[in-house]
């Protein structure tokens, strides 16, 4: 743990101001948006389906949202300072193991919820009940509910000492488990090269991972020339994000249109669409995040670990010095616009890998597009990890 850290918990209730939430209907039935053909997404979110998506985030229904949330456990931490929200949901078994879940963008704890009664109560659905989690997901900083990082973010390492201090500190887990998707790979990479006598395991879900110096093999070479053309096709996003955070912001804040697009669009390419031609990513989800990231005015610093990693901030793992973490990856697949998945050569390079599985869906947001299939993969995952972590190393 980080040296005198300290971590003060206390219980918190989420809510949206009722004065916010009026504005942004307010908002919506004043939408302007671009006239002209835009049925394509080759050009972006078509105007039809964003005249669907708005009209149903205006009729969404916040107070059901609030009342779900209110079922679950919310909790304000204090790390040395920075202000993390906290969702906590007990284990149901014999001895749970404690699991962080860490996410990516644009997404929040809420992309969890409905994989957290799978993870916490498994013999209620299906499972073995000795498979039990106690699951810990935390906001990362600038996201929702928790407080803005710095004006140049935080680096991945910087994010995993909180997150290593809130587990060890905050609920006196000495041993224990992660899962990171997106951003939140690389973060549960850095805990696991950072901890490695603390983390019993950890789980990547279609991580994106850096290129080491040539010689490359043959796959690592087909990898390099996919995520090129993917970036050069896709990723003017996170160039935007990277460079000049605060330009989109300005737009995003101020139009819920604005950000419903730059959100939702990334939502859709980056999940599998069923046979009508919908994404399995459920609108409930997608409408609940769209009034987060706005009721908290939080689109903005959400971007700054684009800008982080962009100056200065980017912490490359060394290819000499493995973590002694196993490692489980999964490519979860099925996308309507694939993101290059990394292969086993290029991920041997930087973790010790302890099981390794692709599928056709899941998306990049599995725990929102199929729960129980990330619920089963992490169940399998961390199997061996129970017989690490034993019920002295949890919390009195």
């Amino acid at each position: 743990m980080t040296v005198d850290a300290q971590v003060t918990l206390t219980s918190t209730s989420p809510t949206f101001d009722p004065q916010v939430l009026a504005d942004l209907r307010d908002r919506l039935d004043r939408t302007r948006r671009p006239t002209g053909p835009d049925e394509d997404w080759a050009r972006g979110v078509p105007g039809a389906w964003l005249d669907d998506l708005l009209a149903d985030w205006r009729d969404f229904d916040v107070p059901a949202l609030q009342e779900r949330l209110s079922r679950a456990r919310h909790l304000r931490a204090d790390i040395d300072g920075r202000g993390v929200h906290v969702v906590i949901a007990e284990g149901r078994g014999p001895d749970p193991l404690p699991l962080l879940l860490c996410n990516g963008w644009p997404s929040s704890f809420l992309e969890y919820l409905d994989a957290l009664p799978l993870l916490t109560d498994p013999g209620a659905h299906g499972g073995d009940p000795s498979d039990a989690f106690t699951v810990i997901a935390p906001a990362l900083p600038g996201f929702g509910l928790s407080d803005a990082p710095p004006p140049g973010g935080l680096g991945q390492a910087q994010v995993a000492r909180l997150w290593h201090d809130l587990m060890s500190v905050g609920f006196g887990h000495q041993r224990y488990v992660a899962h990171g998707s997106d951003l939140g790979a690389g973060i549960v990479m850095q805990l696991a090269r950072a901890q490695p006598d603390a983390v019993a395991g950890i789980h990547l879900a279609t991580p994106g991972l850096p290129l080491p110096p040539r010689p490359w093999t043959d796959a690592e070479a087909a990898y390099a020339r996919a995520v090129d053309s993917w970036t050069a096709a896709e990723g003017s996003y996170a160039h935007q994000h990277a460079t000049k955070p605060n330009t989109a912001a300005a737009a995003l804040q101020d139009s819920p249109a604005g950000l419903a697009a730059w959100v939702a669009e990334k939502v859709v390419a980056w999940s599998p669409q069923t046979d009508t031609g919908d994404t399995t990513f459920p609108r409930d989800v997608l409408l609940a995040t769209l009034t987060l990231y706005w009721a908290t005015g939080t689109i903005g610093t959400s971007m700054l670990p684009y800008w982080n990693f962009g100056h200065g901030g980017r912490e490359l793992p060394d290819p000499r010095q493995r973590p002694a973490v196993p490692t489980a990856i999964t490519n979860f697949g099925g996308e309507r616009i694939p993101l290059p998945p990394a292969p086993r050569d290029l991920a041997e390079r930087y973790v010790q890998v302890s099981d390794w599985h692709e599928y056709d869906r899941g998306g990049h947001f599995p725990a929102a597009c199929e729960p129980q299939l990330f619920a089963e993969t992490l169940r399998a995952v961390f199997r061996p990890a129970r017989g690490n972590i034993s019920s002295a190393d949890a919390p009195p």
